[in-house]
């Protein structure tokens, strides 16, 4: 038996490293799907919000600029060419009077800064007089420009950029002089400073890369632009008075103060879930308490068992022999003091007996062939005893029987076992002259024994531990009474509850399957 003993206790010790190693991957586990997990895809989401917000802020400040600059531009090529389309009403009266129209383009190009110089064309487009001889007999329009001038007879803005010897650039705008018939007589062209515009955009927008790039992709001025790499991000706004595009660099991606908000959405993603990690790991820890009890209750069932059956034959078999000495000495001693010590010797045996059973029952029931049985029946056969046992306590008995048949499948000594346990503890429970209750009744399909004391009661703490093994709020008890009853009645495929309230009594009730009526 002591071996059995150590190989016991060598099986628990392995187990619990078991439950040990499976409770710290079960934590891990836990942590990684509630805490960690949530808190990479929510950051990871977060983080493509933040993304998308500011490239969604940066690229409406980028339109924003874009659009304030190409108000600026196409200002600038509007007003010009209003202004060389009024000059080209005045210059048709002055056609042919060298003097006069030197004068006129000296006076355009020193009154506005935008021009860097001003020149009368001929029908062909080449330059008869200006402000600037080295331009002078020149072609300076294209032709296929000259046509779009002649069909609109409006202002026309050349599309490319020009150079110039003294350090800036220009691009030219020209308007058709006409006469009375409306007729082309010649052109008032106009090179316009790049640099004009490049200081007024600086003016507008200081710190801000852009550029003015022409349909081929020619660029025509640059601002700030110069260390640009080729990763940024441009914002492109065409202008409308000439087939030209206006791109602005959008704003560096992200700044302390996004970063803050990330940061701060990080923490408190951590701490939520972190809270929730912490309320399931308890309701885990609390269910996980509720297992190891009931699985230290079984492991503790299993040892007694396991005691239970390596001692049981040693103490029946002696304890058998005993009792049969002493019955042959009662019939040997008649007196009436020698009858009176055997009588206590032998309600002792049954006592020791009793006490091994219930350690048999707990440790390994034993099973029986279930049999059918009407409940009503296997009451009546308890009647006498309990009615006598409560005579002799002065404690009155309330019958309340169906009259109707009760079939359940049962081991008849075994529920008269549960019963009469049951209705002794509520006995004992009680004071003279109170009364005990037993009822037998059929409710949802199945078989109810209620058996009610008016005793003094149990408080909620100690109605959570009535089923326990060894738990007994008896001085000479076992604790092993009601949790032999529960293990019976579960035998049977039934239930056992008990409700009391303290100085009010006790109520336990039986379930257990009813006979169905259709089967046979």
């Amino acid at each position: 038996m002591y071996y059995c003993l150590i190989i016991q206790f060598d099986i628990l010790e392995k187990k619990a490293k078991v439950v040990t190693i499976m409770k710290t991957r079960h934590k891990f586990t836990t942590y990684l799907l509630i805490v960690i997990l949530p808190l990479i895809i929510l950051s990871i989401i977060f983080w493509m919000y933040l993304e998308q917000s500011i490239h969604k802020e940066r690229q409406d400040q980028a339109e924003w600029v874009g659009s304030v600059c190409q108000e600026y531009i196409d200002e600038v090529i509007s007003e010009t060419k209003e202004n060389l389309e009024l000059l080209s009403l005045s210059s048709s009266v002055l056609y042919m009077e060298d003097k006069k129209t030197k004068l006129l383009m000296n006076w355009i190009k020193d009154t506005d800064p935008r021009y860097a110089g001003v020149y009368w064309l001929n029908q062909d487009g080449i330059s008869i007089s200006g402000t600037n001889k080295d331009f002078l007999h020149y072609f300076l329009i294209e032709q296929d420009d000259i046509d779009k001038a002649v069909e609109t007879q409006k202002a026309v803005v050349v599309g490319k950029r020009e150079l110039n010897n003294s350090s800036f650039n220009y691009f030219t705008i020209f308007a058709p002089i006409l006469d009375n018939d409306k007729k082309v007589q010649g052109f008032l062209l106009a090179h316009i400073r790049l640099d004009y515009i490049e200081n007024g955009l600086k003016m507008l927008l200081p710190n801000q890369s852009v550029k003015l790039e022409t349909s081929n992709k020619t660029r025509i001025l640059e601002i700030n632009a110069e260390g640009v790499t080729g990763n940024s991000t441009w914002v492109n706004v065409p202008l409308t008075e000439v087939g030209w595009t206006f791109s602005v660099k959008m704003p560096d991606r992200l700044n302390t103060i996004n970063m803050n908000v990330f940061l701060i959405f990080v923490f408190f993603t951590f701490f939520i879930t972190h809270m929730i990690y912490t309320v399931v790991e308890e309701q885990i820890v609390r269910r996980e308490k509720k297992k190891q009890e009931q699985l230290n209750e079984m492991q503790k069932i299993d040892f007694v068992g396991t005691l239970a059956a390596s001692t049981a034959h040693e103490i029946k078999n002696p304890l058998t022999g005993i009792k049969g000495l002493v019955q042959l000495l009662v019939e040997k001693h008649p007196e009436e003091q020698d009858q009176f010590y055997y009588s206590v010797i032998m309600k002792e045996i049954e006592r020791i007996n009793s006490i091994v059973s219930e350690f048999l029952i707990l440790g390994k029931p034993i099973v029986h062939t279930l049999s059918l049985y009407d409940i009503r029946s296997i009451i009546a056969e308890l009647r006498p005893i309990i009615e006598s046992e409560a005579r002799y306590l002065n404690i009155e008995v309330e019958w309340n029987i169906v009259k109707e048949p009760i079939m359940v499948y049962c081991t008849k000594d075994q529920l008269k076992q549960v019963i009469l346990n049951i209705t002794k503890n509520g006995l004992e429970a009680m004071e003279l002259g109170k009364k005990l209750t037993i009822q037998i009744y059929r409710e949802n399909e199945k078989a109810k024994i209620e058996i009610i004391d008016t005793g003094h009661g149990l408080n909620e703490k100690d109605i959570s531990k009535v089923f326990e093994p060894f738990y007994t709020s008896k001085k000479e008890g076992t604790g092993l009474g009601l949790f032999v009853c529960k293990r019976i009645i579960e035998l049977f495929n039934g239930t056992i509850e008990l409700t009391s309230k303290p100085l009010k009594g006790t109520t336990v009730i039986i379930s257990l399957p009813l006979l169905n009526d259709n089967l046979e």
